[in-house]
């Protein structure tokens, strides 16, 4: 009688689906701590999954945020197949690309746009430092590997500089980066986030630095604007058994959008509670004025090759940046972004 039930149950599991349906599935999303997924929250209704979300309305999937402030953990995660989306930085991909993509099916593709940084990177200088041109052999604090890294080799760069021809000194994020820059005078120039960047040159403030300035930002009245930007990715192997989820995701998005334009306050609430953010919406409020949250015009302009921060072109230029100047990358590494950059979905949505 054993061997016959035990029959029952292997026949049974051979005939069962061997895939959840899409109305079982419940996509988790990493998050760190940050206002610019905006119309991510808005698209969902908060961190929690839901049918009352615009995913379940338009693909009948539910979508869970939750916080992970190592970016690490996420990427093990995205690897391990645990987290199919998560968020990244454009100009991290050339990086992650190498080993990620040593697995064909967790080769990452960037399906849509969160955000671009609108003023909430920026580099500070002290002393006699006016721009670019005058950091030949100063002491630059950054984060190795992090958009404040790619930050500083652009604008380094843009002045026929390259790491070598300064003092490039690596801490582990852009808050120690401000930090050193307080308590070390000898450090000529730090790259930092918002409000960091406005609490150090601001000399109505307490936390002012005598002389310090702000040589660059990614503020829109600055060349930078765009430079920054953050996005989301997807499996290659989830892209292609789910085009429809994938679909449904980038329509719910670029929806999530208008509502999130429509409840602001609502939906800095719904940020506020997953991060526990004390301040609340009004802190929340505050991360959004340094952002510009992606719409149906920014990810046309991100998705189009022709524009000077469009997806292909960051990757390029992060790639070459990190090859030249840095070394990071093999001198034979020439990735064609192509391979990285899957924007029909965007772009069908956005029509």
């Amino acid at each position: 009688m054993k061997k016959i039930a035990l029959f029952v149950v292997i026949i049974t599991l051979l005939l069962s689906p061997c895939c959840k349906k899409e109305s079982d599935i419940t996509i988790k999303i990493p998050l760190v701590t940050w206002g610019g997924y905006a119309a991510l929250f808005a698209a969902n209704g908060g961190a929690s999954p839901s049918e009352d979300s615009l995913f379940y309305k338009y693909g009948k999937f539910k979508v869970e945020l939750i916080q992970e402030e190592n970016p690490t953990n996420q990427l093990i995660g995205f690897a391990g197949g645990a987290y199919p989306i998560i968020w990244s930085t454009m100009d991290m991909l050339p990086i992650h690309y190498l080993e990620l993509s040593k697995d064909k099916r967790t080769s990452p593709k960037v399906i849509g746009l969160f955000d671009y940084s609108r003023g909430g990177d920026g580099i500070i200088a002290r002393g006699d430092i006016k721009d670019g041109a005058d950091l030949k052999g100063k002491k630059i604090v950054t984060a190795q590997y992090t958009p404040s890294h790619y930050f500083i080799l652009y604008y380094l760069d843009k002045f026929g500089l390259k790491a070598g021809d300064v003092n490039m000194i690596y801490v582990g994020d852009a808050i120690l980066a401000k930090d050193a820059f307080v308590t070390q005078k000898d450090v000529d120039v730090c790259v930092t986030w918002s409000p960091f960047i406005y609490d150090l040159t601001d000399n109505t403030k307490e936390s002012y630095i005598e002389g310090a300035k702000i040589i660059a930002s990614t503020a829109d009245e600055y060349p930078y604007y765009g430079l920054i930007a953050d996005i989301y990715l997807a499996r290659a192997d989830f892209v292609e058994k789910n085009p429809e989820i994938i679909k449904n995701f980038t329509k719910a998005m670029i929806d999530g959008y208008d509502i999130f334009l429509q409840n602001k306050e609502k939906v800095a609430g719904q940020i506020a509670d997953l991060f526990g953010i004390k301040g609340g919406a009004e802190e929340v409020a505050l991360m959004l004025n340094d952002v510009t949250v992606a719409g149906k015009e920014e990810n046309k302009r991100f998705f189009d090759s022709n524009e000077q921060f469009s997806a292909y072109n960051i990757f390029n230029i992060s790639a070459r940046l990190y090859k030249e100047s840095e070394k990071k990358l093999p001198e034979d590494y020439a990735i064609d972004p192509n391979l990285v950059v899957e924007g029909s979905f965007m772009l069908e949505s956005i029509k």
